[in-house]
């Protein structure tokens, strides 16, 4: 008998997994149709008929096997028409195999077409899956109970049946518990990698059509793992040549890099290497990103505003995302703009703005040189301008002072001078790396010059020609005084020359040393 038990279960286990296999996409889903349930239930009756040839013979009349709870197992998949129509493979099976409808087939048909509507109806109305099986197995065992009592009465082989009935179903609930939990689990990780797929797809998308901004990302160690489209196209490189190699050291102009090191380094007093650069750009600078020169595949440059992310995941840095954004017609255009800005309108030299920009540079640049560096200013106006106004106009007022500024940039020959338009009818000249003497001579020079191409100016008190008065100032930059003082030294000297006769060249320190001397003297 054990061995027909044995033969029954473990058919039965085989089926349930061979079902599961089959039927896990339907079973997944929700109501299930008709045609699904009806054959959910034939599926089952095939099972049935199977465990009825593994079934063991009581007496002459009474065979016993799993039956009732394949019956069960149909009632849970596919409700009441499921079970319905395993019961009815059961009764055909039960005619079919053991001698015919015998008053004992006839009550073990009524007992498993009972068995079928009941378990289908509990299996339908009642919720809790637990309380399902025990109720559908203790409706089997009631029935097959009585009805064993009717034929031929309890003995120690029916009681011991009805036993493995039950330890046989709950084996099976658990079985079948242990699918749907396994199913479950397998469909939340299918949904969770179908989510990871779209959410990966989308990212891969809007990662690749960001259009005119680079993307690079690279690991904790600086190595690049990917580029988008729009990278590939900006510096020239296809992504096969940039993965794995280190960024952003391959685009960026390296004396630049090398220049933010040791200013980094000279600012919070620990040494910088040229990738600690855009680490501290991830980690510290605002998100607007900065602005670098970088360089092209072909070594043509472009200006990018970058800006540097950290990725984090979990908590954890994994490393870092760089978006890149090509600003070069725009630094051109500003640039112009900006050139357009540092220009006076009228004579087409630098304006006021640009010298004060020019001068402070110059300043701080002669300071930061290793050795002395003395820095010339020249000062001069037009003499009796007011009055050359009053008798020609306005109009060829502006002429002459074109005339002049075009003069001074004639003579005013170094690329690093810069001539520029003071304000009114005063211009001065920056003269880097220019001690005094080479000031004067080319102060004098310039007078000289305007003095030469006589203009004619019959309301000058001086002379019958446009004249200019100058005053110079050498100063050898440091941090005790600024560069203000090297102006009002030379707006002295200039003063000196148009309070003593105009048309005329004064050195400051010269000037200070007369008016010292005559002091003494007097």
């Amino acid at each position: 008998m054990f061995r027909y038990m044995i033969a029954n279960f473990a058919l039965l286990t085989a089926f349930l997994f061979l079902f599961n296999q089959l039927f896990r996409r339907y079973l997944k889903d929700g109501p299930r149709s008709l045609r699904i349930r009806l054959l959910i239930g034939a599926m089952h009756g095939v099972c049935a008929l199977l465990l009825l040839l593994f079934s063991f013979r009581v007496n002459e009349t009474a065979v016993i096997d799993f039956r009732h709870i394949i019956v069960i197992c149909s009632a849970y998949f596919g409700g009441f028409p499921a079970s319905l129509v395993t019961a009815l493979f059961v009764v055909i099976g039960r005619v079919s195999f053991f001698g015919g409808l015998t008053p004992s087939a006839t009550t073990a048909s009524v007992t498993i077409i009972l068995v079928g509507i009941g378990s289908g109806l509990i299996m339908q109305y009642v919720g809790q899956y637990w309380r399902r099986w025990l109720l559908s197995l203790l409706l089997s065992m009631t029935l097959i109970t009585i009805m064993s009592l009717l034929v031929w009465g309890i003995n120690v082989d029916m009681t011991l049946y009805l036993t493995l009935i039950g330890s046989g179903g709950l084996l099976s609930a658990a079985l079948i518990a242990f699918f749907s939990t396994s199913n479950r689990l397998a469909q939340e990780l299918e949904n969770s990698e179908n989510r990871y797929r779209s959410l990966h797809t989308l990212q891969e998308a809007i990662f690749q059509s960001a259009v005119g901004t680079a993307i690079t990302v690279c690991d904790s160690e600086g190595r690049i793992t990917h580029i988008n489209k729009a990278a590939e196209k900006m510096f020239g490189y296809q992504a096969d040549e940039l993965v794995g190699r280190e960024t952003p050291l391959i685009f960026t102009d390296p004396k630049e890099v090398s220049a933010y090191a040791e200013e980094l380094s000279r600012i919070k007093g620990k040494p910088f290497s040229e990738s600690d650069v855009f680490v501290y750009c991830a980690m510290e600078e605002p998100s607007e990103g900065r602005e670098w020169s970088h360089i092209r595949k072909d070594g043509s440059r472009l200006t990018v505003l970058l800006t540097v992310s950290q990725l984090v995941l979990d908590g954890e840095p994994i490393g870092f995302i760089g978006t890149a954004t090509d600003i070069t017609e725009r630094k051109k255009m500003e640039e112009t703009l900006h050139q357009l800005s540092l220009l006076d309108g009228l004579t087409e030299i630098a304006n006021r703005r640009y010298f004060d920009e020019t001068l402070m540079k110059e300043w701080k640049r002669a300071e930061r040189s290793d050795k002395p560096c003395e820095l010339s200013l020249i000062l001069f106006d037009i003499d009796c301008f007011k009055a050359y106004n009053d008798v020609y106009g306005h109009l060829v007022g502006d002429d002459c002072l074109r005339k002049v500024a075009a003069l001074a940039k004639g003579i005013v020959g170094r690329p690093s001078d810069t001539v520029a338009r003071y304000g009114g009818e005063e211009f001065v000249v920056i003269l880097p790396e220019t001690n005094v003497i080479g000031a004067l001579r080319i102060a004098e020079k310039l007078r000289f010059a305007i003095e030469r191409e006589s203009t004619p100016h019959v309301g000058s008190t001086v002379s019958a020609v446009v004249t200019i008065s100058v005053g110079v100032a050498t100063l050898q930059p440091n941090g005790s005084f600024l560069p203000e003082r090297l102006i009002a030294e030379a707006d002295r000297a200039l003063y000196y020359s148009k309070a003593n006769g105009r048309n005329r060249v004064t050195d400051y320190h010269t000037m200070v040393k007369k008016n010292a001397d005559e002091y003494r003297s007097s």
